[in-house]
C-alpha cells in the first residue's frame, strides 16, 4: 500500500515538471530530454500513458491506511486517469485545447493536490 502510494506520488510530481517546462526552461533544463522523448518515442508515451489506469486501479483496490476503501483514494485515483488521457494526448498539436488551461496552472493544481491530500492524508476521512 505504501509503495502505491509513493509511486502516485511520483507520477505527479513527474508530470508536474513536465507541465512547469514550458514556463521554467532555464531551470528545468534536466527535463528537456524527458519532454523530448515524449514527443518522439510512442513506447515513452505510451509507458506513461497506461501508468494511470494502473495506478487508478492500485489506488481504488489498496487504498492508503488511515483511509475507507476506494472513496479514501477517489481523487488521486481519477487523476490518476485524466494525467494517463494526457500523456496518451502527449503529442498532438492540440493537447492544449484538450486542457482548456495553461500548463503552468495545471502543474500548481497537480502540486497542491499532491501536498494537501498526500502529505496529510488523514484530512480525507473528515
Amino acid at each position: 500500500m505504501i509503495q502505491v502510494w509513493l509511486v502516485t506520488i511520483a507520477y505527479f510530481i513527474f508530470t508536474s515538471l513536465v507541465l512547469f517546462l514550458d514556463e521554467y526552461r532555464s531551470v528545468l533544463g534536466f527535463m528537456l530530454r524527458v519532454k523530448h522523448n515524449l514527443i518522439v518515442s510512442r513506447r515513452f508515451r505510451l509507458f506513461f500513458a497506461l501508468c494511470g489506469p494502473a495506478l487508478c486501479l492500485l489506488n481504488l483496490l489498496l487504498p492508503m491506511d488511515p483511509g475507507p476503501m476506494v472513496l479514501g483514494d477517489l481523487l488521486p485515483a481519477l487523476l490518476c486517469l485524466v494525467l494517463g488521457a494526457y500523456y496518451a494526448r502527449f503529442a498532438d498539436e492540440d493537447r492544449k485545447t484538450y486542457l482548456r488551461l495553461s500548463d503552468r496552472t495545471c502543474a500548481i493544481m497537480l502540486v497542491g493536490f499532491t501536498f494537501v491530500h498526500f502529505i496529510c492524508p488523514s484530512l480525507v476521512l473528515l
